[in-house]
């Protein structure tokens, strides 16, 4: 198990370093999505701010991953990136699923193998009155 996770973790890393990284410097080419799918991804690219933020946040995370440094925080913070790459393609363009159904399971593998340092985040407490 411990294999499998650095290797899913150097592959998740790299994969999330690069695209951050060539998206930031803009030599990715802009992909094509069906409507209303290219819509919706215009409107993201207008505002500027919230793709720049997704690939900082990749390469962020990718730099956690491939450092070992914050890798539990790395991960819960790439959560709602995970969830709407899954989603989009779900409902806007079904045909590029795989990719981000691929991330998706790199990206649960890797919450499932830092589980324990969750625990405490996971714990229920009761609220205690002051007095």
């Amino acid at each position: 198990m411990k294999k499998a996770m650095v290797i899913v973790r150097i592959i998740f890393g790299v994969m999330l370093l690069g695209i951050g990284s060539f998206n930031l410097i803009g030599v990715m080419p802009p992909m094509q999505y069906p409507e209303p799918a290219h819509s919706f991804m215009n409107a993201l690219l207008e505002t500027k701010y919230l793709m720049f933020t997704v690939s900082l946040l990749k390469v962020l995370a990718g730099l956690s991953l491939l450092t070992r440094r914050f890798i539990p925080l790395a991960l819960v913070a790439f959560v709602p990136v995970t969830v709407n790459m899954i989603l989009f393609h779900a409902f806007l363009d079904f045909k590029g699923i795989a990719p981000a159904l691929f991330v998706g399971l790199l990206h649960l593998f890797l919450l499932y193998g830092y589980r324990d340092a969750y625990k405490p985040m996971l714990k229920a407490e009761r609220l205690r009155a002051s007095t």
